[in-house]
């Protein structure tokens, strides 16, 4: 508490300093006037020296205050610093009051001298507290002085002089006792008020601590510190509920250890608990964060897997988990093998309960343990074999680039108006050596999803741009090349450098080539997909949107994008004309490629009514089963010779 208030002591005198300092210069100044001719030169010019000597001490001790005050706590550094500025304040009050013994002064000036000591003594007055006794030696040394010399003159007046010091001197002092208490008593109670309050802050936050803790306690699993059944249900129905609004998918993973038993039984619940931890900070490091891992007993594992995209990403972390847990785990210099079950449910395909979702994905776990464990198994049936389709699917994808396994259909484009063939799409196609023909509806998506789709689409560009160089070779006209581009292909930084070595390999004219990139795509990223298609477009490659009016592009984006054109999507040519919403959509792209002086193109057209519906309405380019179906690379060479 007294290194509190000399700290505020000190702080008073630096505030105060400042006035001080210039009330001691005016007064200096306005005494040397008055008395310059009164006395002797030599005793001014001293008495001034030696009052500009205790000014600039002053100055000097403030301005070294100023320095240290925001790090000056210390109590013996504190007092060290008020000693020197109250022998200051001493010395000050002594050249003030030793005026009157200089000799030669009639009465007048003498109590003139008189007066204005006093006025000087009152500004004790404005300090309080600690540093009353600062100024206290000041006032003394300024008044004692003078009121010797009255006591030593002959004279009524002196008299009164000197009574006039001593009521002057036990007013200030009484009532700069009476300040000091009132400041005093002020500081304690702030002090005590701050002190209570920094209590109470304290205890709330110890409050605030244990209320977290026990919180915690209650949400979470004591030995892994994962999320435990209560708080895993309550994020459970919050997923759901954040489902429903976004209209998205959720999945529910079970994951039971195998044979985790045996360990607890031959090595100790000690060993087993440093399994479960060991498992437990592996799923964490594969999960997301918006993602929930919880464990609900035992060795049994939940994760809520939010806004899955397909079931690919369902398969893909499912065969992570199965992976990651099949990794030594190494307790006390002795190496353990696990594997594990893990059943899967999925939001709203199997139910929209939250209970019944646990239930699912629990079924679903036991039956991937009669499997033979170590896999995992959907809640439906359907869900679990289109998974192993797919998985195969995958391997035999990634089999099927190495070997070269793909070929290129082409499907003519043609000018309606005048019936002649203006060019060609390449589309891939997979020939199997066991399946033979697949879809590309079975495989494009996994290979977007995987990133594959890079490699076909490479595949397709040698294969195409080669076949279409030699056709020009040899006379034929098949007109302008289309290539699909894949998002992922075009944020490959190296398709650019490729395509231009294999144009330049093939001796491929740049004119001769347009690239498809679906509106979807491109408005997934519009800025970044502007910057990426111009590099393209610099090249003097022409750039259509593909399914154009299925990807909700802005106007905005759509203008400052390098395209050359539009490509109707074929859901709104299939019921068209008839369909008034296709009808209105079919007629609207076409104006929009007119006012942004683009070409467009529909595609899909397979009846004489769906030709002359756009024809009239101003689109000549088509493409669809109603000229042709898409041909092998001999089958199209055949069309062309005879086109």
């Amino acid at each position: 508490m007294q290194n509190y208030l000399s700290k505020v002591a000190v702080d008073s005198i630096y505030d105060n300093s400042k006035s001080g300092i210039i009330g001691h210069l005016v007064v200096l100044f306005l005494i040397s006037l008055l008395f310059w001719n009164k006395m002797d030169g030599m005793v001014v010019i001293f008495g001034v020296a030696s009052h500009i000597f205790l000014i600039t001490r002053r100055a000097y001790l403030r301005y070294s205050y100023f320095k240290i005050r925001d790090t000056l706590n210390n109590l013996d550094e504190i007092n060290s610093w008020m000693h020197k500025y109250r022998r200051c304040m001493f010395f000050s009050g002594l050249a003030f009051g030793l005026l009157p013994f200089f000799q030669n002064l009639s009465v007048e000036y003498h109590f003139l001298i008189l007066m204005t000591l006093i006025g000087l003594s009152a500004g004790g007055l404005y300090s309080l507290g600690n540093i009353f006794s600062i100024y206290l030696s000041y006032i003394l040394a300024m008044l004692i002085m003078p009121l010797i010399w009255m006591l030593l003159q002959n004279g009524y007046i002196y008299n009164l002089g000197a009574i006039s010091i001593v009521v002057a001197l036990y007013y200030y002092i009484s009532m700069a006792k009476r300040y000091a208490d009132n400041f005093n008593q002020t500081i304690i109670d702030k002090y005590n008020v701050s002190s209570y309050i920094k209590k109470q802050e304290q205890l709330q936050k110890k409050l605030l601590k244990q209320k977290e803790a026990l919180e915690h306690q209650a949400t979470h699993d004591s030995l892994t510190g994962l999320a435990n059944r209560t708080l895993f249900n309550d994020r459970l129905n919050q997923s759901i509920q954040k489902a429903k609004r976004n209209k998205s998918k959720i999945a529910l993973f079970f994951i039971d250890l195998d044979h985790f038993k045996e360990i607890n039984d031959s090595l100790g619940h000690q060993v087993g608990d440093e399994v479960l931890k060991v498992v437990a900070a592996r799923l964490e490091s594969v999960i997301r964060k918006e993602d929930t891992l919880a464990r609900l007993s035992g060795d049994e594992f939940t994760v809520i897997l939010e806004d899955i995209k397909n079931i690919e990403h369902v398969i893909a972390f499912s065969q992570k988990i199965l992976t990651i847990l099949l990794e030594a785990i190494s307790i006390n210099h002795q190496d353990m093998y696990l594997t594990n079950s893990i059943g899967i449910s999925l939001y709203p395909e199997d139910s929209t309960d939250a209970r019944n979702l646990l239930k699912y994905a629990d079924t679903a776990m036991y039956k991937a343990k009669t499997e033979g464990r170590n896999n995992f198994q959907f809640y439906s049936k359907d869900m679990t074999e289109l998974a192993l389709e797919r998985v195969v699917m995958l391997a035999n994808l990634k089999q099927a680039i190495k070997n070269n396994e793909f070929l290129v259909y082409y499907q003519p484009q043609i000018d309606a108006s005048n019936k002649k063939l203006i060019g060609v799409e390449a589309l891939v196609r997979w020939n199997h050596p066991e399946l033979g023909l697949v879809s590309p509806a079975k495989f494009i998506p996994i290979a977007e999803d995987t990133g594959l789709i890079i490699d076909i689409d490479n595949i397709v560009m040698k294969i195409a741009i080669k076949q279409v160089s030699e056709w020009y070779k040899n006379g034929l006209n098949p007109g302008m090349l289309s290539l699909n581009l894949a998002m992922k292909q075009l944020k490959n930084d190296e398709y650019i450098s490729t395509l231009k070595e294999v144009i330049k390999i093939n001796s491929f004219k740049i004119q001769w080539l347009e690239l498809e990139i679906t509106e979807g795509d491109v408005m997934q990223k519009p800025k970044e997909s502007i910057v990426k298609l111009k590099e393209i477009s610099n090249l003097g490659v022409k750039i259509a949107i593909d399914d154009f009016g299925t990807g909700y592009s802005s106007l905005s984006y759509l203008k400052k994008l390098p395209i050359d054109k539009l490509k109707i999507d074929q859901s709104f040519i299939r019921d068209i004309p008839g369909d008034e919403d296709d009808d209105a959509i079919v007629k609207a792209v076409i104006a929009i490629s007119k006012s942004l002086n683009l070409d467009v193109i529909a595609e899909g057209v397979e009846t004489k009514e769906q030709e002359d519906f756009i024809l009239e309405n101003g689109c000549t380019k088509v493409q669809g089963y109603y000229y042709s179906k898409p041909l092998s690379a001999f089958e199209m060479q055949e069309m062309l010779e005879n086109f």
